[in-house]
């Protein structure tokens, strides 16, 4: 408990960090409450008020199709933080799992586990993603499986490091002596300390995975059409950019300002918890 109070002193103390606590904690509360924020719906088509430029009565402009595109972006909110966390929970869930088991068990265990994450990690991780979603086809589902497909390398990486250092230390030994099982040793002790720094890579991965979503969305191969979400935004603007560049300049802010934000709660932690990473948290 002193320790976890501490470590939060320290973020406190992190300007960066905290503006980029509040920003993400404001966009996850407009994405809650979409329904009531949101002052028109989303994929309302509306012709007559087509390529509108930001108004009083239309904050953001509206698109080729009438759409009001300040919804649009809220509603995108909920769709980007929602695919963002699935991605984030499965991938940490598999890598810190994997990593675990290579370290611990070591051998052929961890020769095949590893070589496999090494043949993985030789090819650029978004030609992964679209190799998958072009077998799978587009879609929501399949975004998050395609992203899942290659996020979880980095965790398991990070975990097989942390796992091999911990597995030497001298309250292993004495767990073992007094006859705990694997599963006892891993959960009880060796988990908790690879806990932390997946803790600071899971921050900084959702900046990562919000980028690979939108991406993958500007290329028609994400969320579709008439689904608001800021990737697909930015592909349906950009034939309008020169004409109305309010339908590419607002989706991209929102994803810059959210990306940001992530990468400043990711350092902050990262200094925040150093002290603990360099510790042995024997329970």
């Amino acid at each position: 408990m002193i320790r976890l109070l501490r470590d939060v002193r320290e973020f406190g103390k992190n300007r960066a960090a905290m503006m980029g606590l509040i920003v993400i904690c404001m966009l996850i509360i407009i994405a809650l409450l979409a329904e009531v924020i949101s002052p028109y719906d989303p994929t309302k088509i509306i012709l007559e008020d087509k390529l509108q430029a930001p108004s009083i009565e239309h904050i953001m402009g509206t698109d080729h199709l009438g759409r009001d595109v300040l919804s649009r972006i809220i509603y995108g909110s909920r769709l980007t933080f929602q695919l963002s966390i699935i991605v984030v929970t499965i991938t940490a869930i598999v890598g810190i799992t994997v990593g675990i088991v290579s370290g611990y068990y070591g051998g052929i265990v961890d020769e095949i586990l590893m070589r496999f994450v090494d043949i993985l990690l030789a090819f650029p991780s978004i030609i992964l993603a679209l190799v998958v979603i072009g077998a799978l086809g587009p879609g929501i589902n399949n975004t998050i499986l395609a992203i899942s497909f290659v996020g979880w390398l980095s965790y398991a990486r990070v975990s097989r490091g942390s796992t091999l250092s911990i597995k030497e230390k001298e309250f292993i030994e004495s767990a073992r002596s007094i006859g705990s099982g694997d599963i006892y040793i891993i959960y009880k002790h060796v988990y908790p300390n690879v806990l932390y720094p997946n803790i600071v890579l899971a921050t900084l991965h959702m900046g990562s995975v919000i980028l690979t979503v939108a991406a993958l969305g500007f290329l028609g191969l994400g969320a579709q059409p008439p689904t608001p979400e800021w990737g697909t935004m930015l592909n349906e603007g950009k034939e309008f950019l020169r004409m109305c560049p309010w339908l590419s300049i607002f989706p991209g802010l929102m994803i810059m300002i959210t990306v940001l934000a992530f990468n400043f709660i990711g350092d902050g932690l990262r200094d925040a918890l150093d002290p603990r990473m360099k510790e042995v948290v024997i329970k």
